[in-house]
């Protein structure tokens, strides 16, 4: 579905998957991992018409307002489906949060493979990752909240080991604060100045060959 609806979702969510920019095919499979709240499967349940399955470590409360997902909770390195069960796997800020303290690259692999397993011959597993060093990021996620956010090199190093023509984009894309618009301009410095390194997001689509 090349022009989907996302008009009434938030801002930050139509940048997230405008800039992601895939063409999702109708009624296809679709495992969301660390669905969180579910607000991803939403958009991909009613504006891309997917059959979405949620896996989580933890129940959101929230989880079970999202009609039509199936949800379960589960680790990401011991999903409870068979051997290529998916066409489509997402994840969205979730890798940095596996083995949060250790941030161990084997326990990285481990939960790449675990994704690869379940996709497909030909599926396509969709990865948006915060990038560590982003000028907004670093600040607030890592030094404020504690997240263990990874560089854009680390990320696509972990991903291309187990998809090796994982193809990578990085943009910025952000809940501002007081308002959208004064950021603008803060925007277009980042996706056409700042060199990519520092982008907010690193994101990558690889496909199961």
């Amino acid at each position: 579905m090349p022009n989907p609806d996302l008009s009434r979702y938030l801002p930050y969510k139509q940048t997230i998957f405008r800039r992601l920019g895939f063409n999702f095919v109708p009624g296809k499979t679709l495992l969301d991992v660390g669905c969180g709240d579910g607000s991803d499967a939403d958009i991909f349940i009613n504006a891309y018409g997917l059959q979405v399955y949620g896996t989580d470590v933890f129940t959101h409360p929230d989880i079970f307002q999202i009609h039509g997902l199936h949800f379960q909770e589960a680790s990401i390195y011991h999903q409870p489906f068979p051997d290529a069960s998916f066409d489509y796997v997402f994840l969205h800020d979730v890798l940095h949060h596996i083995d949060e303290e250790e941030q161990s690259p084997i326990k990285h692999q481990q939960a790449l493979q675990e994704l690869k397993r379940i996709l497909k011959p030909n599926g396509y597993c969709l990865i948006v990752e915060g990038n560590r060093y982003n000028p907004m990021f670093y600040p607030h996620m890592v030094l404020m909240r504690g997240h263990n956010h990874w560089r854009q090199s680390y990320f696509k190093s972990m991903v291309s080991q187990v998809f090796p023509h994982a193809k990578f984009k990085f943009y910025e894309a952000h809940h501002y604060p007081w308002g959208g618009k004064i950021w603008k301009p803060f925007e277009w410095l980042m996706n056409n100045v700042i060199p990519p390194q520092f982008a907010a997001y690193n994101t990558s689509v690889a496909r199961n060959d």
